[in-house]
């Protein structure tokens, strides 16, 4: 049997279906979400300011970065 209790880790530990069965047998018991998610990451990243947006990588926050320049660019025209 491996152990429960995993310490000490670099990165993120998974609860696969073995460790579930495992924790279940130990008396574990999961409970859902209190709070669903319920608003889009593109919804978050559009509220930030463009310095918190700066700091957030992936294609998403690339995507809201790029619709703010097209949006600022459109405002000013091509002659900025």
């Amino acid at each position: 049997m491996t152990k429960l209790h995993q310490y000490n880790q670099d990165g993120p530990f998974f609860i696969t279906k073995e460790v579930a069965a495992q924790m279940i047998a130990g008396g574990y018991e999961f409970e859902p979400p209190l709070i669903p998610c319920t608003i889009r990451l593109g919804d978050i990243l559009e509220r930030m300011i463009d310095a918190e947006l700066a700091l957030q990588p992936g294609e998403i926050a690339e995507q809201e970065r790029k619709r703010r320049q097209n949006k600022q660019s459109s405002r000013y025209g091509s002659n900025g």
